[in-house]
């Protein structure tokens, strides 16, 4: 495992853009609109690894680089985290090792765009890390604000009030509350 979280970001990123390029390029389940990006992976709490969302054109998952034994590739595993257990499949992907991965949204159609896409994995970071706000970079992803609504990356308004549960439930993209 990396020691520091920017590292940790570095190799997935390269890793997935590869991925990317080589496997998943002309596939219809793939979001035009997205690219791979890696948020989070700071220290998980008694310094039980690292946790982080990778999100990519194709998915987003939450990655877990334990500080003990990684499961076995395709072995389903429970996970104690701040906001309670989360299960977990072994993975092994060239360039980054062996990991453990849960998927958030697969496909990631309904993204109208990155910074939708990062808001939800900050905003899932922060519920299941047991943090009010979010991951440390939850505020400088926030949705923008114009006249005390949301606004899309495209500039359209989101026109639903939507409370923490209603978001992580996609409800900022079909208006239900």
């Amino acid at each position: 495992m990396e020691s520091s979280a920017a590292s940790v970001r570095r190799r997935l990123e390269a890793s997935f853009r590869l991925v990317q390029e080589q496997r998943m390029r002309a596939m219809a389940l793939c979001n035009p609109v997205l690219g791979v990006e890696a948020l989070g992976f700071g220290e998980l709490p008694d310094r039980a690894g690292r946790l982080g969302v990778l999100i990519t054109p194709w998915s987003m998952n939450l990655v877990h680089f334990p500080a003990g034994e990684v499961l076995p590739q395709g072995r389903v595993g429970s996970r104690a985290l701040p906001a309670g257990a989360v299960d977990f499949v072994g993975a092994d992907e060239e360039g980054i090792g062996a990991y453990e991965s849960c998927s958030l949204f697969s496909p990631v159609l309904q993204f109208p765009d990155q910074l939708t896409a990062r808001a939800v994995a900050n905003e899932t970071l922060g519920v299941l890390l047991g943090e009010t706000t979010g991951s440390e970079d939850a505020e400088r992803n926030r949705l923008p604000m114009k006249e005390g609504r949301a606004v899309r990356a495209s500039g359209g308004p989101v026109d639903v009030a939507v409370d923490r549960r209603g978001f992580l439930r996609g409800a900022w993209r079909d208006g239900r509350r």
